[in-house]
């Protein structure tokens, strides 16, 4: 017991010890920077009645807490940003992502428009895999009055890195459309290394967009995942049929009629008839006249190049 307490007593003073050299990298760097600095010691010999008189040269930009002279000599108190950055830096460069994100944080929330220290938190949201808090920070950057003002392409760049780690991410894929970026369509075959599309998700991105391939892209890839959530189908077949998509709307009727087998028939001929009021086609009446078996529509899909989802295919072998 007494040796277990021992080694815990070590790796707390190792602790100590690896915080303690990182703060002194960064005082080191303060105080470096502090000397490359004549302004500072002016600041310093300045007598304290001109305080108020310079203070409002010192931008937000380069300061967190405006500079504080008491007597001639005493340490002038400055937090600029070139400080919160290699302090920052040198978190960042021994993995302690979460204290940088926190200082950076800090002075972001003060500092909206200082543009380098909103994409070092950027970077450490992405390195520590917290894209909720990335995604939430575009959010309010798009949002606060007095934020920097990024140009389309440093967007596009970021929603997109975010979207690489998370496809799915709700807040992102809702950004990239209110940012006037073209919003990105994903494919409507999830692949493995992708979120999956849950029915709820994908209805919700549907009410927030009103581009009808975003939407069909979106839903299909839902169905994929779950084949037999039938809004899915509803707001498919209502997209394609506003859309007057003849072909899409019967491509979505076919995997429809899978879904609810036999005994969907009353909205199996509700949806038939509002396909029919779209125009003329020879399969409205192979489709009115289906006994049931699944095998003939597994057939019609094939001649249709349309990929009938595993979960549906399976259901109706079954049946």
């Amino acid at each position: 017991m007494q040796g277990v307490m021992l080694l815990l007593e070590i790796a707390v003073v190792m602790l100590l010890l690896v915080e303690v050299f990182i703060r002194l990298r960064a005082r080191r760097r303060r105080v470096q920077n502090k000397s490359s600095a004549p302004a500072s010691l002016a600041a310093c010999l300045a007598p304290a009645t001109d305080v108020a008189k310079t203070r409002p040269e010192v931008s937000s930009v380069d300061a967190v807490v405006p500079s504080i002279t008491t007597t001639c000599g005493a340490e002038q108190q400055v937090l600029s940003i070139n400080d919160l950055l290699n302090e920052a830096v040198i978190y960042m460069e021994y993995g302690h992502y979460a204290q940088a994100a926190t200082v950076l944080r800090w002075y972001v929330d003060l500092n909206p428009h200082e543009t380098r220290a909103i994409n070092r938190l950027l970077d450490a949201y992405l390195a520590m895999a917290d894209i909720d808090s990335y995604a939430e920070l575009l959010e309010a950057l798009g949002e606060k009055s007095g934020a920097a003002t990024m140009n389309e392409a440093w967007w596009k760049e970021r929603v997109d890195t975010g979207l690489a780690q998370d496809p799915g991410n709700l807040e992102l894929l809702v950004l990239a459309e209110k940012v006037g970026m073209a919003v990105p369509v994903p494919q409507a075959q999830a692949q493995a290394s992708e979120t999956v599309m849950t029915a709820e998700m994908a209805l919700a991105l549907v009410s927030r967009n009103a581009d009808p391939a975003y939407g069909m892209a979106v839903l299909q890839r839902a169905i994929a995942h779950e084949p037999l959530r039938l809004p899915l189908y509803a707001e498919l077949l209502r997209i394609t049929h506003q859309q007057r998509r003849i072909e899409d709307y019967l491509n979505a009727l076919i995997l429809l009629f899978l879904a609810v087998r036999i005994g969907g028939k009353t909205l199996r001929e509700r949806m038939l008839r509002a396909g029919v009021d779209l125009g003329p086609h020879p399969l409205w009446s192979v489709l009115a006249q289906w006994n049931g078996d699944p095998e003939i529509l597994r057939r019609l899909a094939q001649s249709r190049h349309l990929d009938i989802p595993a979960g549906l295919s399976g259901v109706a072998t079954d049946r």
